[in-house]
Order: structure tokens, then sequence, then C-alpha cells
């Protein structure tokens, strides 16, 4: 049997707007499974069993309308329909000249195969990505050249050497809604090599052997490209310019939106709206004022919270230095989780705890919210140990040394909090 169709040159490439293709399988081979080392120390990822992985394959057909990823365009989604099964395609990728997919079950060499595509997933791709390119090429007017792009799944970007205005943003928007509205013809031209720009191509692309292709739009743009794309510039339906993100020093990143993804985002925030219109009890034009309202309202509420809270901190401190003046001890537990901050505070107003002052412990949170443990003062890491030791309160880690010990509360469980004033009742100083 013959090789397959190199890419540059693949059903997807020549007739971007297939939806099934009846083909070959010429290999399959399965993936190999690495199985993973044990996580490092620092990692917080779970490490992962043998089980996790799944057995996969990579098949290579004679032909494909699945577009491997690459050009800053994802993989497409489809189906291999044999004739004993019907297999999702789980990624495409180009693995030097040759388009491979992976499956989750092998397929015999020479098997007669049907492929389908999810087409509304490589529709929107050829949205964003002609976007991109008729974007780009509005933007080399205004001397502002693309450094790099990505197609997300929601909102794209293209990368600039700069931050743009927003007065040019909106010429750049309006300027690419007028190509739209021409009907500007979208077209591949396969040149000689000599004449295509090879500075982008991937390293481990063969040039020579390869296809190297040209997206026009009109005789607005010409740029090497291996992605797919629109017949005409009206498909693309509208452009919508966003938000800049800096990035990389001077660099920004302007997100875009495209074709049906405009819509999309349209009743997203529509839906938000009403959300807020209801929430907020106002109109959609009273939004920003309702906010700015209750902002000045949160910074007064805080404001007198940190006075109030100061008061209960004196309060809270005084009590305690009368406790461990007679009773060498002193406990205080908040199930409203006030936690180390409060605990911080409070510690700053009693001031330092000479070893004969007693010992203070601090206890906050409840329930599976879980809160904090300190133990302060005389043998504190003593009686932290007892309560680790004994496993007054299961999920507790800490540490510390001398006066001063400090832990996390995962979850208390029930009995706990009862556990815990029975042990303190009974410590002795």
């Amino acid at each position: 049997m013959a090789g397959s169709a190199v890419v540059g040159a693949l059903a997807c490439q020549v007739d971007s707007y297939l939806r099934s293709f009846e083909t070959t399988v010429v290999s399959c081979r399965p993936i190999e499974i690495v199985h993973p080392s044990k996580p490092a120390k620092k990692s917080k990822l779970p490490a992962q069993s043998s089980d996790d992985i799944q057995e996969s394959y990579e098949v290579e057909l004679k032909d494909t309308i699945l577009f491997p990823e690459g050009g800053g365009q994802p993989s497409d989604h489809g189906v291999i329909v044999t004739p004993e099964s019907e297999l999702p395609v789980l990624a495409i990728r180009r693995a030097l000249l040759t388009a491979l997919h992976k499956v989750p079950k092998p397929i015999e060499p020479n098997t007669a195969v049907k492929l389908e595509i999810d087409w509304r997933r490589r529709f929107d791709h050829m949205q964003q990505h002609s976007g991109q390119h008729l974007i780009s090429a509005i933007l080399d007017q205004l001397a502002v050249p693309t450094l790099a792009w990505s197609l997300g799944e929601k909102v794209s970007y293209v990368e600039l050497p700069r931050k743009l205005t927003d007065e040019e943003v909106i010429e750049v928007e309006n300027r690419c809604n007028d190509v739209i509205r021409e009907g500007i013809d979208i077209w591949v031209e396969v040149p000689d090599k000599s004449l295509v720009n090879k500075d982008k191509l991937p390293d481990d692309y063969d040039a020579e052997r390869g296809i190297l292709r040209v997206v026009h739009i009109g005789n607005l743009d010409a740029n090497p490209c291996c992605g797919t794309h629109l017949k005409n510039t009206r498909e693309m339906g509208s452009i919508a310019l966003l938000h800049q993100l800096p990035i990389r020093g001077s660099n920004s990143r302007l997100h875009f939106l495209i074709g049906d993804r405009v819509r999309a985002y349209a009743r997203e925030l529509n839906n938000l709206t009403r959300v807020l219109n209801s929430r907020l009890s106002c109109q959609t034009e009273e939004i920003e004022a309702k906010i700015s309202r209750l902002d000045s309202q949160l910074r007064d509420s805080l404001k007198r919270e940190k006075l109030w809270r100061a008061d209960v901190v004196k309060s809270d401190a005084a009590r305690i230095k009368e406790e461990l003046k007679q009773d060498k001890k002193s406990y205080v537990y908040r199930a409203d989780g006030a936690g180390l901050d409060y605990f911080n505070s409070l510690v700053a107003e009693i001031g330092h705890l000479e070893a004969s002052s007693g010992v203070l412990v601090l206890a906050s949170g409840a329930g599976k919210n879980g809160g904090a443990l300190l133990v302060i003062g005389e043998g504190a890491d003593r009686v932290a140990s007892s309560l680790v030791g004994d496993g007054i309160i299961k999920s507790l880690k800490g540490g510390g040394k001398g006066a001063k010990w400090q832990g996390k509360i995962s979850q208390w469980e029930k009995g706990e909090v009862e556990m815990l004033r029975d042990f303190f009742d009974r410590l002795e100083i």
C-alpha cells in the first residue's frame, strides 16, 4: 500500500468543508504507556496510578479530513467508523509529515473506514483562524505586527509588541467588520517553494518534501498557513475586539471573538446582566452606580468592623490576662472562624508571655470548614504534642517550638470541640 497524504495536502486542507470521508487504514500502533514516577515532594498533584492511564493507539490513514493540531489551531474532533464499531478520535497530531489519529482501540491496517467530523467545532475554528488572519492584516496596516496568537476554547488572542489605544482598537474592529461585509474571497495557493517565507515553519517540518500553503484574503493579505479556512470573509459574521493584557514587558495580548462566538458571548452577558438586575434591584444602566454605592458601603462597614474587632480584642485580652494571673492558663474558642488574624491581634494586645505566665490555647472554626489552633506560653510544644498524640483533634497538623505552636485543623469532627475543652480543663500547669 502506498503511503499516506502528507500534512499540507490532507483532504481537510484541500477542502476544509468536507464533513465525512472514506479512506483506508495504513498503520496502527499502540501508544507506549509511560508509567509516571512519584511526584516531587513539593508537588500538589496526586500520584497517577497505572490504572488511570487508558490504553490508546495511533492510526495513520491514507488521507484524512480531521486536522492535526498546528499553526495555533487545535486538532479537530470526530469519529472513525469501522465495520465493527465507531471510535472517537481523541486527538490528531503531526509527526513530521504524517497525521496520526489517537483512538481508544486498535484498527487493522487495510481496513476501510469512514471519518465523520465535529462540524460545529471545525467551523468555529475556521471562523477564528480566518478572522485572526484578517485582524493581523489590518494591524499590519497600522505597523503593528502579530508576534503570536492562540485559539482558545472561548476567547482567542493575538500577541502584539505594544498595547493599542482605545481609539486604535475601535478602528481595527471597524475596518475588520467592513472587510467582512465586503464579502472578500479567501483562497489557498501552493506557490513555488522559493517564494514562501519559511521563517515560521516548525523546526521538524520538511519543507522540501512537504507542501507549503499560502492563505489569501483577496488582495488584502497573504500568509503561509497550514490551517483550515473559510471561503469568504462574509462567513466570519462579525469580529469583536475585547480587552488587552500586558505580557512579557511591553507586549500586549489583544483578545477577540469571531462569528458564532460573538452571539454566544452576547447571550452570556445578557444572562449575567439579568442576574445583576435582579440581585441589585436596578436597571442595566444603573448597575455601575449601584456597585459604586455598595463598594462605598462595604468600605465603611469594614472600617466599623475594624474598630469593633479592636474593642473585642482589648476586652478578650484583659480577660485572658486576668485568667493567666489567677489560673496560669486561659482558653478561647471561636466557632465563627475568626482564625489567625484575630489570634495574632489578640496575642499582640496581650504582649509577651513569660514562662511564668502560663499557657494560652486559642482555637477557631467548626465542622467541615476546619479552623486553626494556637498554643502560646509555658510548655506550648508539650501541650500541642498531647493534643496530637491523644488524637483529640484528628486532622490537626502544625508545628513550633518553645513558647509557640501553631496548627491547622482541616475538619472539626463531632465532639472534638467538647473534647478540647475537657482537655484544657484537666490541663495542669
